[in-house]
């Protein structure tokens, strides 16, 4: 009787847990705070797994506004301003004073070993410190 009591419990988990999306393979992503001010990057986390799923919270404490980009590595020539967004790995524009904004993204298996760099490239603000390496492994 109690076998088959704890099937039914068992039958009854399964089917609840298929209803509502649950499964033992599901993990949720784990979560990056990110601190905008003038001008310096802040970040919760600065080591990264690839094929995770990270959920970014950039908060800008500033007083202007600024850009969160993930790029693939330090940038040396920023001469060619324009072609930094289609260089980044992610990227949020206009964060303004105040403004929080999310941003979802998974390091590719391709990036482990890599040393990403946090920037924003609006005019000056790399340049005056709003840079922060990061690692992938």
């Amino acid at each position: 009787m109690k076998f088959r009591l704890m099937i039914v419990l068992a039958l009854i988990i399964l089917f609840l847990a298929a209803c509502t999306g649950i499964s033992a393979s599901s993990s949720p992503s784990s979560q990056v705070k990110v601190e905008l001010t003038d001008f310096k990057i802040v970040s919760s986390v600065k080591k990264f797994s690839s094929n995770t799923q990270y959920h970014f919270v950039i908060s800008n404490n500033g007083k202007v506004a600024h850009e969160f980009m993930i790029m693939p590595k330090a940038v040396p020539n920023m001469n060619s301003m324009g072609n930094m967004d289609n260089s980044a790995l992610a990227h949020v524009e206009d964060i303004i004073p105040g403004e929080t904004k999310a941003l979802d993204y998974t390091f590719a298996s391709s990036t482990s070993g890599s040393h990403p760099e946090f920037a924003c490239y609006y005019p000056g603000h790399y340049e005056a410190g709003m840079k922060l390496g990061v690692m992938v492994s």
